[in-house]
């Protein structure tokens, strides 16, 4: 027998997937990159994040909520992304929605070049909510870009360090010994550039970001295996 009921389960599901693919057509048109060092394919993670992590009528409220600083975003409406991520980090505080609607915040300051504030947001995420690689890796970094923009390079690359060294065992622990490196070489410190390339090589061999670090020794002069 059917369920009487499957119609109304159902309909709130269709007009969250119309909201998403509407949303998604949006991104593929007018993207322009918001997150620190993670660009589209964060964006797009997200987004699928949102939809598939909230179920309840508040949840659906929050990702509405949350689709609103998109589309301001996509459509222009910078200073209006801000504000609104802004109210909601603070409105959802200690939930999903805050958190998400936290990092969004910094990354948009950052876009604005408003450092100090995006520094302040980055490092307020990573005490507030507990760790989730994918959010976890946006702050740091994050925390790491604010300090190359300012031109602070050595620190942008313990920076990245301190992340690779803590998160071993992280997807994203080879891309922050890259960055490490890149940053070590806006430094001018070309020892510590190639001590945290070696380690790609090394620990991470099989990563993505193996072949670029690989260049980047060559073109320094070093030896590299294979």
């Amino acid at each position: 027998m059917q369920n009487p009921n499957k119609v109304d389960q159902e309909e709130p599901q269709e007009e969250m997937l119309a909201w998403f693919l509407n949303l998604w057509s949006t991104v593929e048109h007018n993207y322009t990159t918001i997150l620190a060092g993670l660009g589209g394919v964060a964006v797009a993670i997200l987004i699928v994040v949102f939809y598939s992590n909230y179920n309840s009528q508040q949840d659906e409220q929050a990702l509405s909520d949350l689709g609103d600083v998109y589309i301001a975003l996509f459509e222009g409406r910078v200073d209006e992304a801000i504000q609104q991520s802004q109210k909601l980090a603070t409105e959802y505080s200690g939930q999903r929605a805050g958190k998400e609607a936290l990092i969004a915040l910094a990354n948009l300051q950052f876009e604005q070049n408003r450092l100090s504030e995006s520094s302040k947001n980055f490092q307020a995420f990573l005490d507030q909510y507990p760790s989730d690689e994918l959010f976890d890796y946006g702050a740091w970094s994050g925390l790491a870009y604010c300090l190359e923009a300012e031109g602070k390079f050595s620190e942008a690359a313990r920076k990245f360090q301190t992340y690779a060294d803590a998160n071993p065992n992280s997807a994203f622990a080879p891309v922050a010994l890259k960055e490490a490196g890149r940053c070590y070489l806006l430094a001018e410190n070309r020892e510590q550039a190639q001590v945290v390339f070696q380690i790609v090589l090394k620990k991470y061999k099989d990563a993505s970001v193996a072949r670029i670090v690989k260049g980047e020794l060559l073109m320094m002069g070093a030896d590299v295996e294979g």
